[in-house]
């Protein structure tokens, strides 16, 4: 399966299979002006309550966002987005972890000049990326698009769609930080996968 995000924007964008139907909708929105941004990721549905999939509260002034969604026993609940995406170890690394509603544990991952990559830790099997790729078929073909291509798996593709959208959030968030600090203001924000992983394309 193929996930075109259209935009390129991981906050508010379209993601669209290769038929061009919209399959996720990601929005980002504030109750008033001093709220806390919140993301929304929804699918089509018959009713609002079955197409809402998650929310993220981008928590401000150091607290630390939550997201709120059913994906991970069935019923909605709320928890902290670093125990749900969480790191092992103590040093830094923008690599994370997650239980799959599957009862596996998975690992997202940039690889420099690919983007993210999610894997199964127990095999280390690929299951998603996010990758530019020229499209060669289907509403896009002849098309340079940035997709989230998805392996079968027995992992819920809505778990994987709100992994991926907070782990490249959060990555553009850390580029644009560092882009403030080095002064390069009137810089674009490099688009796409994750370029300030060190790294190869193997599977480190």
């Amino acid at each position: 399966m193929r996930l075109y995000l259209v935009p390129n924007d991981p906050e508010r964008t379209t993601l669209v299979s290769a038929n061009g139907v919209a399959q996720y909708q990601v929005s980002t929105a504030k109750a008033h002006r001093f709220a806390a941004p919140v993301l929304a990721i929804r699918r089509p549905a018959e009713s609002e309550g079955d197409s809402v999939v998650a929310e993220v509260e981008w928590r401000r002034f150091g607290a630390h966002p939550v997201v709120r969604s059913h994906v991970f026993d069935g019923r909605m609940q709320e928890m902290e987005v670093r125990d749900f995406l969480y790191k092992l170890g103590h040093h830094f690394t923008p690599t994370r972890y997650f239980l799959g509603d599957d009862g596996v544990e998975y690992r997202w991952k940039p690889f420099k000049n690919i983007g993210h990559v999610l894997t199964r830790l127990d095999t280390g099997d690929e299951v998603a990326r996010f990758t530019q790729e020229l499209v060669a078929e289907g509403f896009f073909r002849g098309e340079r698009k940035w997709c989230l291509q998805i392996e079968p798996t027995t992992l819920d593709i809505d778990m994987i769609v709100l992994t991926f959208i907070i782990m490249e959030k959060r990555r553009r968030d850390r580029v644009a930080a560092e882009t403030m600090k080095s002064g390069a203001h009137d810089e674009d924000v490099p688009e796409g996968g994750g370029c300030e992983a060190g790294g190869g394309a193997g599977m480190g």
